[in-house]
């Protein structure tokens, strides 16, 4: 649909006067070019000022399109490419390295405060090069990562956290090979092996995909138990890993709800190996998620069932404990990241193309119900 056609079909949904016309198509062409037109699962063709446009028209005319138009202009959070990338780059200048200058200051003796000396250290190299990059996620931008740190050699850094026996012997092999080059001494035993674990994901949002305990089977599930487990063994990643090795798990966006439910069951995850934290680039604060109080018109409107199929609410999204009406595990949130958007959203907002609601910003899931041709 042209551009022309849309906005014109916008006005006409919204019953704009000339004067609303004109303020409002400043203002949405400026959210279209800065970032919501690169939203990439938009059918082929479609803009986001026509997926507006067709969003709204599902609502009653009047009251409710006017408070789902102001959530779009006023409650929106659109995470676009750079922003995201931006988030990439700061994971190490602000999270890694503040922690790598202090073990190698304690080490060398350097004080903190000559930071540039500490630097040029051995045992800061040394530390450096021990230090291991995996993806937790496809989101994890271990590319973009490695690019925005030249510093970080390539053997370093591995785009997924299940490793192959051969791809960890290379990586251990790699990192003899250079740690010998710096020190001018083969190293041996625990010396040629890697200190630090650094484990990057993209957005986390309810925390259960990472980690939860399942009282049933009184087991751990997720991706951190599934890759401390691994380090755990003397095989494959266990093996390239020291005892008493740090991981560090790095979610570039995290919302409140996955900070304190991680927060809380970290502690309690068994590591005999080593210690593990958990850090966040870019915090979304209390403030963020759709509020029943602060947000009641949308409130009202999420709670048509006109606007809600029930299919959604499948086997997977059971993990999180209730209906994806207001987003998987209650998320409540208003969030869409430029690749897709996550089901801790509200439904209203990512409603699935195979589904009876139109999504503003349609998601496609990994776990999307195969249609008949």
């Amino acid at each position: 649909m042209k551009k022309e056609l849309a906005e014109a079909l916008l006005a006409k949904i919204m019953d704009w006067t000339d004067e609303e016309k004109a303020r409002e198509r400043a203002r949405l062409e400026t959210f279209a070019s800065y970032k919501y037109d690169e939203y990439q699962q938009f059918s082929p063709g479609r803009r986001f000022i026509e997926s507006l446009a067709l969003w709204l028209a599902q609502f009653d005319a009047g009251a409710q399109r006017r408070t789902a138009y102001e959530f779009v202009c006023n409650r929106l959070i659109f995470f676009s490419a750079g922003e995201v990338n931006h988030l990439v780059e700061l994971a190490f200048p602000t999270i890694v390295r503040p922690r790598l200058i202090d073990t190698a200051s304690a080490r060398s003796g350097v004080p903190l405060d000559r930071i540039k000396a500490v630097l040029e250290t051995n045992e800061y190299q040394t530390l450096h090069r021990r230090t291991l990059y995996l993806g937790l996620s496809d989101g994890a931008h271990t590319d973009w990562f490695r690019r925005a740190n030249p510093a970080i050699s390539n053997e370093q850094v591995f785009h997924a956290y299940d490793v192959s026996e051969v791809k960890s012997s290379d990586m251990v092999d790699n990192l003899k090979k250079d740690l010998t080059e710096m020190s001018g001494v083969e190293p041996a035993g625990d010396e040629a092996l890697f200190e630090t674990v650094v484990l990057l994901d993209d957005f986390t949002a309810s925390g259960t995909s990472a980690i939860r305990y399942d009282e049933k089977t009184e087991k751990w599930k997720g991706k951190i138990p599934k890759i401390i487990e691994d380090l755990e063994l003397d095989e494959r990643l266990g093996a390239s890993v020291i005892q008493g090795v740090k991981v560090i798990i790095i979610a570039y966006i995290a919302s409140e709800q996955a900070i304190d439910h991680i927060g809380m069951l970290l502690p309690k995850l068994p590591f005999a190996k080593g210690t593990v934290e958990f850090k966040v680039v870019c915090e979304l604060g209390p403030q963020v998620p759709l509020d029943k109080s602060r947000d009641t018109a949308f409130f009202d409107l999420m709670s048509d069932d006109r606007y809600f199929d029930p299919e959604a609410d499948d086997k997977h999204g059971a993990v999180g404990g209730t209906t994806k009406r207001y987003g998987y595990a209650n998320g409540r949130l208003p969030i869409v990241l430029n690749h897709n958007t996550p089901n801790n959203s509200v439904y209203i907002l990512w409603a699935e193309d195979v589904q009876t609601v139109r999504g503003l910003f349609p998601r496609v899931s990994r776990h999307r119900k195969l249609q008949q041709p």
